[in-house]
């Protein structure tokens, strides 16, 4: 599946929301050439008192759902095939403010970019979260 126009609309939500964030677990990775695959988008936001307004609002232009499940939150929309999960303290990753500073910006259209977490950052958050299922994967990025 090509996901271009769905990350391309994603991207445009965000900027329209005002929503800083950063894509991070699987779909980051399989941006950088890794192959692995995934069912949802996982991003890392900064929490604060508009946080929860920005996501409704992302979700609105999505034609999705917002959905609270306390530590995360996910936008979705099966019909669509959306599932966007945002959180907003990940293990392994560091402070929101170092991992926007070291992610790599990626436009899918031309207009609007989406932020894409290193693979050094990902790997890390993995082990830190002792995803052993992912492990092989991590091995082979490290050498590629």
């Amino acid at each position: 599946m090509d996901a271009r126009n769905l990350l391309s609309e994603i991207g445009e939500a965000f900027a329209r929301a005002r929503l800083k964030a950063v894509m991070i677990g699987n779909a980051a990775a399989a941006i950088q050439g890794a192959p692995v695959t995934t069912m949802d988008i996982d991003f890392c936001i900064r929490e604060d008192d508009k946080t929860v307004s920005k996501l409704a609002l992302i979700a609105d232009q999505l034609d999705s759902k917002l959905i609270n499940y306390g530590s995360f939150f996910q936008i979705q929309s099966p019909e669509k095939e959306i599932y966007l999960d945002f959180i907003c303290n990940v293990p392994g990753m560091g402070s929101f403010h170092e991992l926007l500073k070291n992610s790599s910006k990626v436009s899918f259209d031309g207009l609007y970019k989406l932020n894409i977490a290193r693979l050094e950052d990902i790997i890390k958050s993995k082990k830190k979260w002792d995803r052993k299922k992912i492990w092989p994967y991590c091995l082979f990025l490290k050498e590629h």
